[in-house]
């Protein structure tokens, strides 16, 4: 219940609030990946990356939504939770992956916590979408 409730607190948002959150998390597991072999990245590099994917991310996210709403025709602020939930979940997956490309990798836990923060924020969120992903697949005749 409490996770459903976390949850669903970033996804009542407006569009460029989610889009501002999931494009400095995109950018933040960018780096984190980019950064994998690398001990002591230097920190301007690391900000302009982090900017320039969350501007990118970011975009990409407030552009899909308002075309998915336009063709709906729907309120540019009241989103679709499913498709919301499975964007959330790719990009927390992803950012899992590069974490332990980090860790594993060259960098070590240095670079690997740039992505702890933004799993934390995401978890809630992706770990809906993916409870929500295997529901359907169960709901799914075969």
């Amino acid at each position: 219940m409490l996770f459903a409730l976390l949850a669903a607190f970033l996804l009542r948002q407006p569009v460029t609030v989610q889009a501002v959150v999931l494009g400095l998390c995109t950018g933040l597991f960018v780096t984190t990946a980019a950064e994998a072999h690398d001990r002591t990245p230097v920190l301007s590099t690391v900000v302009l990356q982090v900017l320039g994917t969350a501007v990118v991310a970011g975009s990409l996210f407030v552009g899909g939504s308002r075309t998915r709403l336009r063709r709906q025709g729907a309120d540019p602020d009241d989103a679709d939770p499913a498709w919301l939930y499975w964007i959330y979940s790719a990009i927390w997956l992803a950012g899992i992956a590069a974490a332990l490309y980090a860790l594993f990798g060259g960098a070590g836990f240095k670079v690997a916590a740039l992505a702890i923060v933004p799993l934390v924020l995401l978890a809630p969120s992706a770990l809906q979408g993916l409870r929500l992903a295997a529901l359907a697949l169960v709901r799914t005749p075969a």
